[in-house]
């Protein structure tokens, strides 16, 4: 059981302390990810305390999301009937993700008294870039960003494509990003594989107070096992760096784990979710 301490944070299993302000750091990567989608067209972009409600014109629960970093009743009840209007008005169930700094056996107590239902832990994990690796060029493959609003529609539609979801998700995905105000473009680059030609990869870098954060980082099935999903890791955390960070992190998938550790990565802290419907 991972311990909140008075001033650092200990992870279960490892011997990695971080302190509570990098842990606040850690979160707000997550919500300045997430909660840009947001503030797209039809969106909804709402601070309430320490948690960001947010929703979006993407029917799927990934984009319709609460993100809590602290524990205040009041807050997570106001949430609670956010979420709610929304599931209702849309149909689709609203994921609760939920910071190191706000579980509580008191909270979770709370939001299954409130219907929602326990989901899988997402790892957040962090590396120190001051040792980078090295990656081997891959023949054929070209890394670019996404500029303008064309491209990234189509960056949109790949990471849909890229992650196995919905086919009918890529065309919400595309608009999306090609409506996402063009200034948060500027922390939060997104970046697509070219292999002899073809897009086959992205990933996306978000800059929050000197922390990279490494996001959506997939390829599509026909393109794995060639080492790309690293090589579009690498080239976001390199970026990262270039740009001032010290420290980068990201949240694993399972399939993407084993990748990000023989990086460096390690987990730090799990981010409890749960499911409103």
């Amino acid at each position: 059981m991972r311990q909140v301490l008075p001033e650092a944070l200990l992870s279960e299993g490892l011997e990695m302390v971080i302190d509570r302000s990098l842990v606040t750091q850690l979160d707000a990567s997550v919500m300045d990810y997430w909660g840009t989608y947001a503030l797209s067209g039809g969106g909804r972009h709402e601070r309430l305390g320490d948690a960001l409600f947010m929703r979006t014109a993407i029917p799927h629960c990934l984009f319709n999301s609460v993100i809590l970093s602290g524990y205040d009743p009041a807050t997570v009840e106001a949430a609670l009937k956010l979420a709610e209007d929304c599931a209702n008005s849309d149909g689709v169930p609203v994921l609760w993700r939920i910071g190191p700094l706000a579980d509580s056996a008191e909270l979770r107590a709370h939001l299954e008294k409130a219907g929602l239902q326990p989901t899988d832990p997402q790892p957040a994990m962090l590396v120190d870039l001051s040792d980078l690796p090295h990656h081997t060029q891959i023949d054929g493959m070209v890394i670019a960003m996404a500029n303008g609003t064309e491209e990234r529609r189509e960056w949109g539609r790949l990471t849909i494509a890229a992650f196995e979801m919905e086919d009918s998700l890529g065309v919400a995905m595309g608009t999306c990003e090609a409506t996402i105000p063009v200034e948060h473009y500027e922390d939060q680059p997104r970046f697509t594989a070219y292999l002899d030609g073809e897009p086959v990869a992205v990933s996306s870098l978000v800059m929050t107070n000197g922390l990279a954060g490494v996001y959506a980082v997939a390829t599509l099935p026909n393109a794995r096992k060639r080492g790309i999903g690293t090589a579009m890791t690498l080239h976001a955390m390199a970026e990262g760096m270039r740009r001032g960070a010290r420290l980068a992190t990201l949240q694993a998938t399972t399939m993407g784990r084993p990748i990000y550790e023989k990086i460096g990565f390690r987990k730090v802290f799990d981010y409890q979710t749960y499911l409103q419907h």
